[in-house]
């Protein structure tokens, strides 16, 4: 019996996929709720698609028909909470201390696990950054934020690196953007969003380094990733936390700096001369 949810089976729905049946995987991703309660010609019509296909492809991912689909869907929706339901949860749970208490101790159990890391799999991403022709660096909502803190300490390091955080059809002029001898870096949880496929569906066909940060939970947003690493983000259905996050991604930027050091040297004193230029010398910069 297959027991992975609705979720966990549209992640890994990659072979064989046509135009048509993307998109309706998308729309169902984006409309679950509306989803639950609509025919398979009213599904069809809001994805632009046949009724056929939908019956087909609710049988390719492994469900007898679309009523066994719909259940599925409910399923994915009782355990994906709210950002208020997680909030919710997480002021309610007992013995725990609102505030600084609940975050240092997620920020411990990330750093065990950021420290447990094997030295093979920190040298393995560091190469892959060294020998980038450029460094892409995925991540869209709060994740677009911290992407974009890290493509420009990679850019001060001496990196060609760029942060992509855009979404719907303008998320195509960044994918046009990857190309072969690149290197990504994709920050993302939970559900296959449309932009992780599209990125990993990309990378995949240049043949690219790929890494994935994503959380320690059940789900994986895309399995095509290279190399996986899973920083604890919290209680599993708590308020999602990036301080660990932000810890593994510094934490990489030193090693960087201890592998190529000349470079990095040489990319701050440029920076430095820079900020002369701009500031002048009395500033001490």
């Amino acid at each position: 019996m297959n027991t992975s949810t609705f979720s966990d089976r549209i992640s890994s729905y990659n072979a064989a996929v046509s135009p048509v049946e993307r998109r309706l995987l998308d729309w169902l991703a984006r409309n679950r709720e509306t989803a639950l309660h609509a025919s398979a010609a009213e599904i069809a019509s809001a994805a632009g698609t046949s009724d056929a296909t939908v019956i087909r492809t609710a049988r390719k991912l492994g469900y007898a028909g679309l009523a066994e689909l719909r259940r599925a869907l409910a399923e994915d929706l009782r355990r994906d909470l709210t950002l208020a339901d997680r909030m919710t949860r997480e002021l309610s749970q007992s013995g725990a201390a609102p505030g600084l208490e609940t975050s240092t101790q997620a920020l411990r159990a990330a750093l065990d696990v950021i420290e447990a890391l094997e030295d093979a799999v920190v040298s393995e991403i560091v190469t892959s950054i060294v020998a980038a022709r450029r460094i892409h660096v995925f991540g869209i909502g709060p994740s677009g934020f911290i992407a974009g803190y890290f493509a420009v300490q990679l850019q001060r390091l001496g990196f060609d690196a760029r942060a992509l955080s855009r979404t719907g059809l303008q998320f195509a002029d960044d994918l046009v953007g990857i190309e072969s001898e690149d290197t990504v870096i994709a920050l993302a949880y939970d559900r296959p969003y449309p932009e992780v496929r599209a990125l990993f569906d990309r990378a995949t066909r240049l043949n690219l380094s790929t890494f994935l940060i994503t959380s320690n939970g059940p789900r994986m947003p895309d399995p095509r990733a290279r190399l996986v690493l899973r920083v604890p983000r919290g209680r599993t259905d708590g308020f999602g936390l990036h301080a660990g996050t932000l810890a593994l991604l510094e934490g990489l930027l030193v090693a960087l700096s201890a592998a190529e050091p000349d470079r990095t040297k040489a990319a701050l004193e440029d920076l430095n001369a820079a900020r002369e230029t701009l500031s002048g010398a009395g500033m001490g910069l």
